[in-house]
């Protein structure tokens, strides 16, 4: 805005000038610069004064509001000096104060359309917004902490609860739906211990002594079948059908033996009686070490889970702290408006200046700018007329000197050429004289 000095008003007979007004010298005057407002035309509006100071005012108060709102910010979530954060705060605060300032110093003078007037507001939410949100958390802080620290709570349940599940202790092997489920969720452990091995090697071990177990108590069944039948046949005793119940040492008592003679040779039980006692003995050192390998499995196990585990303690991130004050609001009614509340009133104070601007319509500090804007367009254009009129009389001037050194080339032009055309004719004189002289018998004489 260009400045424009105040010429002395005209006095009327008999009535000192009532115009314009110089207010005081002090901090009004450095306020309302801040804004962009000139002196030399508020002085022709003095009662716009207040007006102005209050609004420049609340642009500093917003600034200042933005600053405040950043220290804290940056307080909370990064690792700086002290010195570095209040630089910081302040270059924010100084953003946020130079686009206010912008929004009002670029009003003066006129009536903003609607369109930019929305704009303006939509910026001025932006940026309230923004300054809002840190104070907001800063004012709600003790209960946003007790909040995160019940959701690290809960989480942390959560996902023990999901880890142990997917690596349960003791060992055991996980259906292939839940297995799949585990692994979709990045839940399962890979640790040094090999469990199922040591579980693997045990069923093995028990599955061989089992078999065993079961072929030797056939061999003895069927050994002491036929001892008791050799008894019985040899001692005539009768057994149903399987015995001929003859006294004495006959065909039937001689075969029985027999057979189990073959029996105890072919069933080799002392031999299988030692591999059974070898692989019940192995089976126990098996079930030990697998014991062993269990509880290596758990203790690692327990490791990789808390090392898993979100940990109840450390730094409060923002957005953390934006989700418990989201919790809180859900939870409790009266945070919910109080916040809403707060946060409309923070983005209000941030777009005051616009809206007082607005609302407050044009000035009498506005309609004297606009007049001395068009007073200054007005002098514009007369100069640019004015400019535009040297430079026509310019160029005729310099079409004048032209035409001056062209008459001048020309008259010296044609001068030469007359003393050139003097000169021929002379020489062709002389040549004539000298001929005649030649003619007339006497060449050295020249005719006077």
């Amino acid at each position: 805005m260009t400045a424009v000095q105040a010429a002395p008003a005209v006095e009327t007979e008999g009535e000192p000038p009532r115009r314009p007004v110089h207010g005081p010298k002090g901090p009004g005057v450095w306020l309302r610069s801040l804004i962009g407002v000139d002196e030399s035309v508020l002085s022709m509006a003095p009662l716009d004064r207040g007006r102005y100071t209050a609004m420049a005012l609340i642009v500093v108060n917003a600034g200042t509001l933005a600053a405040v709102s950043m220290f804290i910010m940056v307080q909370k979530f990064a690792d700086m000096p002290l010195i570095v954060e209040l630089l910081a705060a302040l270059f924010w605060g100084w953003i946020v104060f130079s686009v206010d300032r912008w929004l009002i110093a670029s009003s003066h003078g006129t009536q903003s359309s609607r369109g930019v007037f929305l704009a303006r507001v939509l910026l001025a939410v932006v940026l309230g917004f923004v300054v809002a949100e840190p104070l907001l958390i800063k004012m709600f802080e003790p209960a946003i902490h007790r909040q995160v620290a019940e959701d690290r709570r809960v989480e942390r349940a959560a996902k023990l609860s999901a880890l142990t599940a997917c690596n349960p202790v003791p060992y055991r092997a996980l259906p292939a739906k839940d297995l799949k489920s585990c692994r979709d969720r990045r839940l399962l452990i890979t640790v040094r211990a090999n469990p199922a091995a040591a579980t693997a090697t045990v069923a093995s071990l028990d599955g061989q002594v089992a078999t065993l177990s079961k072929a030797i108590e056939k061999d003895l069944a069927a050994l002491r079948r036929l001892e008791r039948l050799g008894h019985a046949e040899c001692g005539g005793e009768r057994v149903g059908g399987e015995t001929t119940g003859v006294v004495g040492e006959g065909p039937n008592c001689r075969q029985i033996r027999n057979e189990r003679a073959e029996l105890l040779r072919t069933s080799k039980l002392p031999e299988r009686r030692a591999q059974l006692a070898e692989l019940q003995r192995r089976a126990k050192d098996a079930v030990g070490a697998q014991g062993a390998v269990n509880a290596g499995y758990s203790a690692e196990i327990a490791r990789e889970i808390d090392k898993q585990l979100p940990r109840p303690e450390g730094r409060i991130g923002i957005l953390e702290e934006d989700d418990a004050l989201l919790a809180l609001q859900g939870e409790n009614l009266m945070v919910l408006v109080f916040v809403w509340l707060l946060r409309i009133a923070l983005i209000t104070l941030d777009c005051l200046p616009i809206l007082t601007k607005r609302l407050a319509g044009l000035s009498t500090y506005d309609r004297q700018v606009a007049d001395h804007a068009a007073a200054d367009m007005e002098t514009h254009e007369v100069f640019l007329k004015h400019a535009k009129t040297q430079n026509v009389q310019a160029r005729i001037d310099a079409l004048r000197l032209l035409d001056e050194h062209e008459r001048d080339r020309r008259v010296r032009r044609e001068h030469h050429e007359a003393a050139a055309r003097n000169s021929q004719d002379e020489q062709l004189k002389q040549q004539i004289r000298d001929l005649a002289a030649r003619l007339k018998g006497n060449p050295g004489s020249t005719p006077e």
